[in-house]
């Protein structure tokens, strides 16, 4: 599962601020980076008039600093933080984009039967992979113990007093499986009501496509999880969004074993059926989350999930190095030549 414990705001210091400009199809194509919501955000919009798009492209990396601010376990004050703080004692009031995450979060969990749960923190903080810390393998009786505060029944909203209650102690909530695809998306509704027709943004392997890449789909390539700069083979979309989730951005080698990031919520033990998972889907928070869920899940199971939504896609690479498709992905996916799976790719990517 993908954390947002989100750096502090000095780390904004050495947010990526490069600007591109190139001519091309309709209008210039700008292009810039902002580091967000503890990745690199990377904007890329198509427009006529320079000052326009570039303020459109602004107005949209201010909305993903907004949810980043509700939403990240860095700072006591967020609405996440304050939901933890009061865990097994009172409902804390949050913002409705926070209560919508939440909801979308906790659907995802039911469809996958808890191999997505956004109350992994526990886990989370034992293992210490996603943080600055020395990772370890903990003792088993220490992931029971934490296993006994992972469950995303504990998470109660009511939506009509707007509040979020984790029903005992000790029980934590996390965002990062969701929040991202969730603000990729929103940033993309910003866009396109400041007039921009033409447009991509990728937060870190979550991305949302508006329109096309001027007079052709936007290409995304998959990544080969096993093979730095390679590329399994591409996708070519418009209007849609893309979310992956892999176990080699994250890892740590403890005592000549590999150990990545993404925990399973029903073992404690990082998951170990699939390297990675891409998913297709109109949905951004609801992309995202499952593509950590069917990751958990492995090919069998989670392609068996993914054919029963509408709109939806799922590309598996399972622990072997397989590829598996759901049959709407096999209708998108061009696989790339062997030569070219060693090649940096120059398309747009998904880490």
């Amino acid at each position: 599962m993908n954390r947002l414990s989100f750096p502090p705001l000095l780390l904004c210091a050495v947010a990526l601020l490069a600007a591109a400009v190139t001519a091309a199809g309709e209008g210039r194509v700008f292009v810039r980076s902002r580091y967000l919501m503890g990745t690199a955000v990377e904007i890329k919009a198509r427009g006529a008039d320079a000052a326009e798009t570039q303020g459109a492209i602004n107005a949209a990396f201010d909305e993903i600093a907004r949810l980043e601010a509700l939403m990240t376990t860095w700072s006591a004050d967020s609405d996440v933080s304050r939901v933890n703080a009061m865990a097994g004692r009172a409902p804390v009031r949050v913002a409705p984009e926070v209560i919508e995450v939440v909801e979308h979060a906790l659907g995802v969990s039911r469809l996958t039967g808890g191999a997505f749960d956004i109350t992994i923190e526990p886990l989370v903080q034992l293992w210490g992979i996603d943080g600055d810390g020395k990772a370890k393998v903990p003792a088993k009786k220490e992931i029971d113990a934490a296993l006994g505060r992972v469950g995303y029944r504990h998470v109660h909203v009511d939506r009509g007093e707007g509040t979020i209650f984790l029903d005992e102690a000790g029980v934590r909530i996390g965002l990062g499986g969701v929040a991202k695809g969730y603000a990729a998306e929103r940033a993309r509704g910003v866009l396109k009501a400041r007039g921009v027709r033409s447009a991509i943004v990728n937060a870190g392997g979550d991305m949302a496509m508006l329109g096309k890449d001027g007079d052709r789909p936007w290409r995304v390539d998959i990544r080969d999880p096993r093979e730095p700069g390679g590329t399994m083979g591409w996708l070519q979309l418009e209007n849609r969004t893309v979310h992956t989730s892999g176990d080699y951005e994250r890892f740590r080698v403890i005592k000549g074993k590999r150990y990545h990031h993404i925990l399973s919520p029903l073992t404690g033990y990082p998951a170990r059926r699939s390297q990675a998972v891409t998913i297709v889907s109109r949905d951004g928070a609801l992309g995202d989350a499952l593509s950590t869920g069917v990751l958990v899940l492995g090919p069998e199971e989670g392609i068996k999930l993914i054919e029963s939504l509408d709109g939806v896609a799922v590309l598996v690479v399972d622990n072997g190095g397989k590829l598996h498709m759901s049959g709407a992905m096999r209708k998108r996916f061009h696989p790339a030549p062997l030569p070219e799976r060693r090649r940096e790719s120059v398309a747009p990517s998904l880490s």
